[in-house]
């Protein structure tokens, strides 16, 4: 089959949407189907083109069996300000349509959301090529910016509600990883039958646990040895809410030994580096972006991972891919959230849940588990064993690729 999928982020780009779709991307090459992506040039999360590149009208790569389309966008890094948000995804939804028509009639077109503009582009394209259009939703568009405050006239609100309805009306069959999402899109008066569950994966080969001298020569290089580590490695935003690991660092200043790492990158993280730096805190390491490849390393090296997101009623169902990296990696789970991700992080009998912003909830379970490796070590066994069996990659992959072929087949039936 040949399949186009949309995009607005891809490799090397960091974040799950990027991961998620070239990890799809590369599976449905491998297994011998034509695969094109159109997606834009990278500059996420900054708003800055990556070297190597330079913005044009369209640019075609071949990456491990992919065709990649990149197309023109207006690059922005400043999420909380609207009109160079949309400018960014409205930008790129006129444009993906140019490189749909570049990559050929598919069989099928499969969109990520957010941003739900993509379905725009998708449904265009549907018309042109009279083909049947799928999507992944990974986040609900517009409940997520109403919430952080980027979209607030109520005007806007009303239209963005209504091309929420109208993209939704015009895909043939939505996915969702979270029941809890479909949900909320089923009151809105969605056929059940043209939604379905696929859920998150993880690479389980990609993220296992290091050998010993690996995640040993990682502490020596950055200075943590004999430290016991609570790490996050991701992405630095708003909804991650880390602010909460600088007040983390300065309750547990009497316990030297623990230090908390920060991996990743994005908007939040200069101001936290900057608290963090006012405060004195040496119990606190923030480590630059690192390529996909090199995370099993630092995770391998933690003693705790860790999590949280900020409480939302749009985020009940968000499950951070993170978290399934986490589990498989054979390391135990302390995750501040509520909701599905809370439930995974039990379900597991890897992680360990407390309350958003109960400082001293997490302080207590951060000791509780620094001091007692044998809890520790039972909890990664179930961990892994939990992610192996229901969120493998190969498995989910597999199964999502049987029903989008099942999907382009019933179409082409009725059309």
């Amino acid at each position: 089959m040949k399949f186009l999928l949309l995009t607005q982020y891809y490799y090397p780009e960091p974040g799950s949407a990027a991961l998620k779709m070239r990890e799809l991307a590369e599976f449905l090459a491998a297994r011998g189907h034509t695969v094109s992506v159109v997606t834009g040039f990278p500059n996420y999360p900054y708003g800055r083109i990556y070297p190597g590149y330079k913005l044009r009208l369209c640019r075609r790569e071949a990456l491990n069996g992919v065709n990649l389309i990149r197309v023109a966008l207006y690059p922005s890094g400043e999420r909380r300000k609207f009109f160079k948000r949309m400018l960014n995804h409205l930008s790129f939804m006129l444009s993906a349509v140019f490189g749909g028509l570049r990559s050929g009639r598919p069989d099928l077109i499969y969109y990520y959301s957010p941003p739900l503009f993509t379905g725009f582009s998708g449904w265009i394209l549907k018309l042109i090529f009279r083909v049947p259009l799928a999507a992944e939703i990974n986040d609900l568009w517009p409940q997520a910016p109403i919430a952080l405050g980027v979209i607030k006239n109520n005007f806007i609100k009303r239209a963005a509600f209504w091309f929420e309805k109208f993209v939704y009306r015009k895909t043939d069959h939505l996915f969702f990883y979270s029941r809890t999402m479909m949900r909320q899109v089923l009151d809105k008066g969605v056929p059940e039958a043209k939604t379905g569950i696929s859920p998150l994966w993880v690479s389980t080969k990609e993220f296992s646990l290091r050998p010993p001298d690996e995640a040993s020569a990682l502490k020596n290089e950055f200075g943590w040895q004999e430290k016991s580590i609570v790490m996050y490695a991701g992405y630095i935003g708003m909804a991650q809410g880390l602010q909460i690991v600088i007040d983390l660092a300065k309750r547990l200043k009497t316990r030297p030994e623990i230090i908390f790492v920060l991996v990743g990158d994005g908007p939040e993280k200069e101001r936290l580096m900057q608290t963090a730096q006012e405060a004195g805190l040496s119990n606190l390491s923030f480590v630059p972006f690192q390529e996909t490849a090199r995370i099993p390393c630092f995770l391998s090296a933690a003693d705790i991972l860790f999590a949280t997101l900020v409480p939302a009623e749009h985020r009940k169902g968000t499950i951070p891919a993170k978290i399934l990296a986490y589990l498989s990696m054979e390391k135990p789970l302390l995750i501040a959230a509520e909701g599905e991700a809370a439930q995974v992080a039990l379900e597991s009998g890897g992680g360990r849940v407390v309350r958003p912003g109960d400082i001293e909830g997490i302080s207590r379970a951060i000791i509780e588990l620094i001091d007692n490796s044998r809890e520790r070590q039972e909890m990664a066994k179930k961990a892994r064993r939990y992610v192996l069996d229901n969120f493998d990659k190969e498995k989910i992959c597999l199964a999502l690729e049987k029903r989008l072929i099942e999907i382009a087949g019933q179409k082409n039936k009725n059309s």
